[in-house]
């Protein structure tokens, strides 16, 4: 079931990222990462573009993902994000109306998490790596913003419980870093009522 809260105007989105200082969070021996939440208009509603990883890569295999990877010497989160998504489905930079950042969250695999959001009018031809990519699809923003639609589970990582959020879309589940994210960000535009996580 898709839920029926409006979608937020470009014009709100622009203005609720613009409206916050990104909580950036340092974490001894964490490798620093950018993603990329591409959202594509639809009609009345937001598409999100996600893929899904390869099972042949060395981290987080087969799990639904936001273009991203590490960040390189000398780049910041945004050129890492517009490069990796780039090189993983072929979005040309050019095309990414790029809004901001939000807060940094951290996985358990290591990784410190930068999420960038950038709006696409039109995105081209997107091309999967086969090196990195299995599959692109998209999900409209709403469908996670029903709250019908996400199932929550209490995980224990280091001893300390943290509630961790799944989705099932057409055979797909979304959950860790990339369902906190999605939540993270609905909440900052007043689609649902959730405080900023960090942790994955």
């Amino acid at each position: 079931m898709i839920g029926c809260s409006p979608a937020p105007s470009a014009d709100l989105i622009r203005k609720r990222i613009a409206g916050v200082t990104p909580h950036r969070r340092r974490k001894e021996g964490y490798r620093r990462a950018a993603v990329l939440i591409p959202l594509l208009p639809a009609e009345r509603d937001w598409d999100v573009l996600l893929t899904r990883r390869d099972h042949a890569l060395p981290h987080h295999r087969g799990q639904i993902a936001f273009p991203g990877g590490s960040i390189d010497e000398g780049e910041d989160c945004l050129h890492a994000a517009l490069r990796e998504a780039e090189e993983e489905i072929g979005l040309q930079p050019s095309r990414v109306d790029i809004l901001g950042c939000h807060d940094d969250i951290w996985t358990p695999s290591g990784f410190m998490i930068s999420p960038v959001v950038g709006l696409i009018n039109d995105p081209g031809t997107l091309t999967p790596n086969p090196v990195e990519v299995a599959r692109i699809f998209t999900v409209p923003l709403s469908f996670f913003a029903d709250e019908e639609n996400v199932v929550r589970q209490t995980l224990r990582h280091q001893g300390v419980d943290r509630e961790v959020f799944f989705y099932s879309w057409e055979g797909e589940t979304i959950w860790g870093a990339t369902a906190l994210m999605l939540r993270n960000l609905l909440g900052l535009l007043g689609m649902i009522d959730h405080d900023a996580q960090r942790i994955a």
